[in-house]
């Protein structure tokens, strides 16, 4: 229906996100949004419900996107056509619908609608399926259940598919259709189908609609089902369907050859891949540090295979280390004009299995220096196997930011969905008190109070660096204690060892909780050793302390608070996603000693005192709103009941994050994106240079003031170009220094000019930033772009002004008359360099009489 609206009668493509179930009770809101056509005329789809309720706003879902298109005439070649097709043999159905109801589909009887199957001698698989006499199709283009009915004959399989006689549904069949293409819907009003359906080799299904005399009703190119489990279908609510997810490795194509470019190798060769490189036939230059790098020309490729830590070292002190040396790497890289156009390749061991949480940290922090500087760093890690050492040379050639090695098998990170089982942690039997660092503010404290009301948690053990003297721990311990827990709080630095040791040794601890940290935000030029240390300190030394000190205390629970910035590696947080990359790690660690550990990588939260109105606008625009406490909470007791160690609870609006232009790898397994689609939809940094080439300075100052002012509205939230004024300071505008990375990395993206990070500092105002874009791109090409540019940028100043006036008739005489005096000076500079024309007054030497008597006559008073 919706494209019926705008003019695209073709479906090509739509992916199921999520069933949606239909409740008992009330009603379900649908939502579906249509966007505007790109090049070609596609739109793009999506469709959100939720359940329809009384005086609480529940979020929407996203249940299916795709794309609409302009559709194709209907082929007509089976019209009159022999029916069932000749050789096809009749298969059985009597007691079909019996059968399918023990693989999970139970069909009402008007959903039974298949009457009549055949199999085809090469698989193909025919049917006729029916409505009920009494059902009304008059609201519909394809009614629901004959389209689902036309679908059933999948379950009975194909020639290789088993024998369908045996009453066994063949298996794998019982799925839902997830991914469709190329769906086109011929003509209305079917009560009736013929069917006839062929599986590809990869699985989908092609479908061919029809009525009774032949006539084409829809087509459908592919589908791909898949299964679903019963508790996908509504024993767990829509929240966590859609927002736990994990962080997965998986196996990709590695190129065929190594690079045959050189490769710089910086310092000890801990990793043991010198040898592989030099094996694989790759040039080799060795440099003891970046200094002595490129004292000629630069490789394109420098790999840092030194990132592990110290044998014997504490490895909270081994992350401080490494993330300082890798900071100071990252500093000389990005503040080095030599370094520009190369890559530098940071090699690990262990940082993604939990065998080295120091190197770990080393991840998050160059993750995010990945979201601040596209294109500059690369993350490899490599297990000690000899086939992974061997395959080094060829994952260098790899386009992926973040790969792993392990058995010589090359794998990229993508987010999968997680559904919980029937693991759980039953709080309220744990036996001695539940520990909570941070426990006496923000999620610490939240947490807390969900443990006692929900769980039944009767001893907590809340600890803080304030402790007592925290605003509103008084408070919090009287709620807890009137809902029946006994709860203590202490005043600990748990990064202090010994401190934590002697709290510990005076109770008897049960489960641990760890929700403390800091912030302190900025890009990575501006972090210093100092600024990372003090927010790994309260994350990474606290939670190595509560790991060694409780070891052997047979704990039910060890839960850390991560953040999805150590995946995502957020700009801006480098040394915040340091400390979290250590936590997700960590519970890896434990995990492989046998001991309980998960790690949670929450997004942000919409909670007072976390997160500004203005933070969760920009959150909500990057794709990635906040959750709500409920949501939160929610997320808390599914994660523990999943059989993983690190989790990624986080709110994704994927029709966003795939509006946003490319899709980053992390989130291709969550995504589809065609390559042709981007292409035809996207201006490359090329065809954006080639656009503004034929045109006049002043037509690319205006080019190119559209281009910047339309980011910056991008960025900051404005509904349009025309809402950003052009001379005004960027810091005006709203920007900080995580909106300052976006734009320069947008800009960076359509120009293809390598722009620094303090662009809005340098240049702030959009107008001064589109003169050195022009400067930049156009060097010498207009000849006006200077005086004309200053000019223009006037004009522009005066019309907004005078838009906002509200003038009386004497100030509307004074300015009539000022701007006629400037009218008639600029009729005065021709281009062939003559003064005024003969009769006019010159400007420059006239008199005060003079110029009153030009006025009155311009202005009609004389």
């Amino acid at each position: 229906r919706a494209g019926d609206e705008v003019g695209c009668d073709r479906v090509e493509d739509l992916t199921m996100a999520a069933p949606l179930v239909v409740p008992e009770q009330g009603g379900v809101q649908i939502q579906v949004s249509v966007g505007a056509p790109d090049d070609a005329g596609r739109r793009q789809l999506a469709v959100y419900a939720r359940p329809e309720t009384e005086g609480e706003v529940v979020p929407w879902v996203e249940h299916a996107s795709g794309v609409l298109a302009e559709g194709e005439p209907a082929d007509a070649d089976q019209e009159g056509a022999a029916w069932p097709p000749a050789g096809a043999e009749a298969v059985e159905l009597a007691g079909c619908y019996e059968r399918f109801a023990g693989v999970g589909f139970d069909y009402g009887p008007v959903f039974q609608g298949l009457t009549a199957a055949w199999r085809g001698k090469d698989g193909e698989l025919f049917a006729e399926v029916t409505l009920p006499e009494d059902t009304s199709v008059r609201d519909f283009g394809l009614h629901p259940a004959l389209l689902d009915a036309a679908l059933h004959v999948a379950l009975l399989g194909g020639k290789d598919d088993g024998d369908v006689d045996s009453g066994d549904v063949p298996s794998g069949a019982a799925g839902l259709p997830f991914a469709w293409e190329g769906v086109t819907l011929h003509a209305s009003g079917a009560t009736a189908l013929r069917v006839r359906l062929s599986r590809t080799g990869s699985g989908a299904m092609s479908i061919a609609l029809a009525d009774p005399s032949g006539s084409p009703v829809a087509t459908v190119e592919s589908l791909v089902t898949r299964p679903v489990s019963a508790d996908q279908l509504g024993t767990r609510t829509s929240t966590v369907r859609d927002a736990l997810f994990s962080l997965e490795w998986t196996p990709i194509m590695a190129p065929g050859t190594a690079p045959d470019e050189t490769v710089a190798v910086i310092g000890p060769d801990r990793l043991d891949v010198v040898e592989a490189l030099h094996d694989a036939g790759v040039p080799v230059e060795e440099r003891p540090d970046l200094a002595a790098v490129g004292e000629g020309t630069v490789p394109g490729l420098v790999l840092v295979p030194g990132l592990v830590a110290e044998d014997g070292e504490d490895t909270a002190r081994s992350a401080h280390a490494l993330t300082s040396r890798v900071l100071e790497m990252i500093h000389q890289w990005v503040g080095d004009e030599r370094f520009a156009h190369s890559r530098l390749v940071f090699a690990t061991r262990g940082a993604v299995t939990g065998e080295d949480p120091a190197a770990a940290a080393v991840w998050g922090l160059v993750r995010s220096a990945q979201s601040e500087h596209p294109g500059r760093f690369v993350l490899l890690d490599v297990d000690a196997s000899s086939p992974s050492s061997i395959m080094v040379p060829l994952a260098l050639g790899v386009d992926e930011p973040q790969l792993v090695l392990i058995g010589g098998e090359v794998m990229a990170g993508r987010l999968n969905r997680v559904s919980p089982d029937d693991r759980q942690v039953v709080w309220g039997e744990v036996e001695g008190s539940v520990l909570v660092t941070g426990g006496t503010g923000g999620l610490g404290a939240l947490v807390a109070r969900h443990l006692v009301s929900e769980h039944g948690v009767r001893d907590l053990l809340l600890v803080s660096r304030r402790g007592r003297d925290a605003e509103g721990a008084d408070e919090l311990v009287a709620e807890l204690v009137e809902l029946g827990a006994q709860a203590e709080i202490a005043a600990c630095d748990v990064a202090d060892r010994e401190a934590l040791s002697e709290l510990v040794a005076q109770h008897s601890i049960g489960a641990v909780v760890h929700a403390a940290g800091v912030l302190d935000d900025g890009v990575v030029e501006s972090l210093t050793a100092e600024r990372v240390d003090a927010v790994l300190r309260p994350k990474v030394d606290a939670a190595w302390n509560l790991h060694e000190l409780s070891r052997d205390m047979n704990l039910s629970a060890f839960v850390v608070f991560s953040s999805a910035a150590g995946v995502f590696g957020n700009a801006g947080q480098g040394n915040y996603a340091a400390a979290n990359a250590f936590l997700d790690a960590l519970a890896l660690h434990r995990r492989e000693l046998g001991l309980p550990a998960v790690s949670l990588a929450w997004g942000a939260w919409a909670q007072e005192g976390m997160l500004d109105e203005a933070d969760a606008e920009r959150l909500a625009r990057s794709g990635m709103p906040p959750l709500g406490t409920g949501e939160g909470l929610e997320l808390f007791d599914a994660a523990l009941t999943a059989d993983a160690a690190a989790l990624v609870p986080v709110r994704l609006d994927l029709p966003v994050l795939k509006s946003r232009g490319e899709v980053p790898p992390l989130l291709r397994g969550l995504i589809r994106t065609r390559t042709r689609r981007a292409v035809a939809g996207a201006e490359t940094a090329d065809s954006f240079v080639q656009r503004l080439t034929p045109l006049s300075g002043a037509e690319r100052r205006e080019a190119m003031t559209q281009l910047v002012c339309g980011q910056v509205a991008e960025v900051l939230g404005y509904a349009n170009a025309d809402e950003i004024e052009p001379d005004r300071q960027f810091q005006e505008l709203g920007f900080d220094s995580l909106t300052a990375v976006e734009l320069r990395n947008r800009l960076t993206s359509v120009t293809g000019v390598r722009l620094p990070a303090t662009l809005v500092f340098d240049y702030p105002t959009p107008v001064e930033l589109v003169g050195f874009l022009q400067d930049t791109l156009f060097p010498g090409g207009s000849e006006d772009s200077s005086d004309a540019a200053a000019l223009l940028g006037e004009l522009d100043r005066l019309e907004r002004t005078l838009g906002g006036l509200t003038v009386d008739a004497q100030m509307h005489k004074q300015v009539a008359g000022r701007l006629e005096v400037l009218r008639t000076r600029w009729a005065s500079l021709r281009e062939d360099g003559r003064g005024a024309d003969d009769g006019d007054v010159d400007l420059e030497s006239a008199s005060d009489d003079e110029m009153f008597d030009l006025l009155d006559n311009e202005l009609g008073l004389s």
